[in-house]
């Protein structure tokens, strides 16, 4: 029962972990994105390898970051299911629209519990755009596999000394083997650990002898660069985060830059620029399964052009008007993110956990059920005995933070008085002690845990309904006694009117001349 209890736990954590890893990685990269268009745009002049690096760079930060939120999220506590804050997400979004910072706090609150609430559908709604992004991506491993095994023939050995002198030039000493295919229709780089060049069949008897040593250059630059590695995480990448629009434009700059660099190696190396762009012209383009897989060459069709006019005029890409839009709405996005997460946080300075909140946060938890109390006593008596000294200072622990001031300046306690409050302390201390062990239920099983409240809860309203019952009656008592003691005034005034209407009789006078007869 308990594995099977946290198997569950671990479960919940790491979909939770997962879905705001997800959600974390949409403002994470739309700032990597704007931090590399600045780069773009102060590097103007600067050479494609640093280009490179530094989107590089951007890109790897990324992925690290996205590492570090799961692995935070994955180590934090799970949080409970707030349903009902997601349920209102709809009613709470006016507040946002007032700019009222409690109404920000407000919505920030609602947007993460409807969130963490509903992270396995989020989970599952990632899930399957996955598994059709996975399926593109084993179609090309599969084109991979074929074109290196299909239709490949050994051309002359020309070629091969040619491929291996090459080599030598851009100090490559791995072994490069190239291979006509009759199977592909642009040259590609296959592997890494032992790199293939396919050339289309009959490419290499077509075109002049130095366009074709262009194109194995470019070739011979991607695996110089360890460039079939990056693309693959490239990939992969895209394929988990193919909702994130801030880390498809970086993975696709970075294509970009990279194709700049591989170009600025073999015009390096031939030092003939109309040679190369006659060898770019001469390849027509269009898509095949394994492109994304495999260092193709001369890429894209907008690509080419950019590339082309890079050479010719010496001047690095820049952001499009396109781009420029889509930076400045990221930056809209990320500053309402920010401070909507500044306002957020407030709350907690200027309400900070001590003092007089600290207090009454401390009164409020004395107030627990008669069922919770003899549970935690009963906890408490099955712990091993302690010395008095110790028992003494583990008690009134709990409660120095609310009796300093007090203690501070009150008199000597008789030992009445101070028997009195080790008592009080001893009862806020197992309540506390409750509420932990409380907690760490909550930890394991939230939803047993909240029926259990529930449940308790119900308890404590029929035991106040029964006493506001009992209450109600003795008023009623009291309102019958009040009324048969005013009808008792009511006759007892009545009694003094008329005993003061009623007239005196007048006492018999004396005769004047009576003579007493003794």
């Amino acid at each position: 029962m308990y594995l099977l209890l946290n198997t569950n736990t671990i479960s919940h954590s790491l979909i939770q972990a997962f879905s705001w890893m997800l959600i974390h990685s949409l403002w994470q990269g739309m700032l990597l994105a704007v931090i590399s268009a600045v780069v773009m745009l102060l590097t103007k002049k600067t050479s494609a390898a640093v280009r490179y690096n530094l989107v590089l760079v951007q890109f790897l930060l990324f992925v690290g970051a996205c590492v570090f939120t799961f692995a935070w999220e994955w180590n934090k506590p799970p949080q409970q299911s707030m349903v009902q804050f997601g349920n209102a997400i709809g009613g709470r979004a006016s507040a946002l629209l007032s700019l009222n910072a409690d109404g920000i706090r407000t919505f920030a609150s609602t947007c993460v519990g409807y969130f963490t609430a509903n992270a396995p559908m989020v989970v599952l709604l990632w899930l399957v755009f996955f598994l059709f992004r996975s399926v593109r991506m084993m179609r090309g491993l599969m084109f991979i596999h074929v074109a290196k095994h299909r239709q490949i023939s050994e051309p002359v050995g020309y070629w091969k000394n040619r491929v291996e002198l090459l080599c030598e030039k851009l100090q490559l000493k791995r072994a490069v083997r190239l291979l006509e295919s009759g199977y592909v229709k642009m040259p590609m780089v296959i592997g890494h650990l032992k790199p293939v060049i396919l050339i289309p069949a009959g490419l290499l008897a077509g075109l002049p002898p130095e366009q074709v040593e262009a194109v194995l250059l470019h070739e011979l630059a991607h695996i110089r660069r360890h460039d079939y590695i990056v693309n693959f995480l490239q990939t992969i990448a895209e394929t988990v985060f193919f909702f994130n629009p801030g880390l498809l434009w970086i993975s696709a700059l970075l294509r970009d830059e990279r194709e700049n660099c591989c170009d600025d190696m073999a015009l390096a190396q031939t030092k003939n620029k109309r040679e190369f762009i006659d060898a770019l012209i001469s390849f027509k383009e269009y898509s095949l399964y394994g492109a994304n897989y495999a260092v193709a060459f001369p890429g894209k069709k907008n690509q080419l052009l950019q590339r082309v006019s890079r050479i010719l005029g010496n001047k690095n890409k820049t952001v499009t008007s396109g781009e420029r839009a889509f930076l400045i709405g990221g930056v809209i996005v990320l500053s309402a993110i920010i401070a909507t997460a500044a306002i957020a946080q407030i709350r907690k300075v200027n309400y900070p956990e001590s003092g007089s909140a600290h207090v009454y946060k401390q009164e409020q938890r004395v107030v627990q059920p008669a069922g919770t109390q003899v549970a935690a006593i009963a906890k408490q008596t099955d712990r091993p005995k302690r010395s008095k000294r110790r028992y003494v200072a583990d008690v009134q622990k709990p409660v120095r933070a609310i009796e300093n001031v007090a203690m501070a300046n009150a008199e000597p306690l008789s030992p009445g008085e101070q028997l009195e409050r080790d008592a009080l302390a001893a009862k806020r201390w197992a309540e506390q002690e409750n509420q932990q062990t409380v907690a760490n239920n909550t930890k394991l099983n939230p939803e047993k845990e909240q029926a259990r409240r529930d449940q308790e809860q119900a308890r404590r309203d029929q035991e106040q309904a029964m006493r506001d019952q009992a209450q109600a009656k003795l008023d009623e008592e009291q309102a019958e006694r009040d009324q048969v003691q005013a009808k008792r005034d009511q006759e007892q005034a009545r009694r003094d009117q008329l005993q003061v209407k009623q007239p005196i009789a007048p006492k018999p006078a004396k005769p004047k001349n009576s003579v007493s007869v003794e």
